[in-house]
C-alpha cells in the first residue's frame, strides 16, 4: 500500500475524526476553564494544562486500545469501540482523572458519578458513529451501472 492510499485509508477512518473532534472539544474546554476571570483554573494554567493533556490522552489511548482488545472478540466492531469508549470514561472516572488530579491538581476535583457520564458518553458515541457512517455514504459516489 503507498503512502498516498494509507494516508488516505487513515483519514476516512472513524478514529482519527473521533480523536480530532475530541482534540478540539478538549482544546475549547481548556480555554473556556482559564478564561474565566479569578476562577481557579485562571489562577494556575499550566496545571490544568498538564491535566487536561494528561486525560486527553489517556482517555483516546484507553478508547482505542480497548476497542481493538474488544475487536478480537467474537463480537461486532461497532459494538467493540462503544465499549470501549464506554471503559474508557469509566476507567477515567474511577482511576486515571483522579490519578492526573493528584498530580497536577492537588486532588480538589470531585469524581463521584460514573454511570451517568459513562452511558451518556457511550450514546454520544453511537450517534457520532452514526453520523460518520451517513457522511461516508454521502461521500462515496454511487457505482456506475454502465
Amino acid at each position: 500500500m503507498n503512502g498516498f492510499r494509507l494516508r488516505e485509508r487513515f483519514v476516512s477512518s472513524h478514529w482519527f475524526w473521533f480523536f480530532a473532534i475530541l482534540t478540539v472539544m478538549s482544546a475549547l474546554d481548556y480555554w473556556d476553564h482559564i478564561a474565566r476571570p479569578g476562577s481557579s483554573f485562571a489562577q494556575a494554567p499550566w496545571a490544568w494544562l498538564g491535566f487536561t493533556a494528561a486525560s486527553h490522552v489517556t482517555l483516546l489511548g484507553l478508547a482505542y486500545g480497548a476497542a481493538r482488545l474488544l475487536a478480537k472478540l467474537p463480537i461486532p466492531g461497532f459494538a467493540a469501540d462503544t465499549i470501549g469508549v464506554g471503559l474508557a470514561i469509566a476507567a477515567h472516572l474511577l482511576v486515571t482523572g483522579p490519578m492526573w488530579d493528584s498530580l497536577f491538581w492537588g486532588g480538589n476535583l470531585i469524581f463521584d458519578n460514573v454511570t451517568a457520564p459513562t452511558v451518556v458518553a457511550s450514546l454520544v458515541y453511537i450517534a457520532y458513529r452514526l453520523a460518520f457512517l451517513l457522511a461516508q455514504r454521502l461521500a462515496t459516489p454511487p457505482k456506475s451501472r454502465a
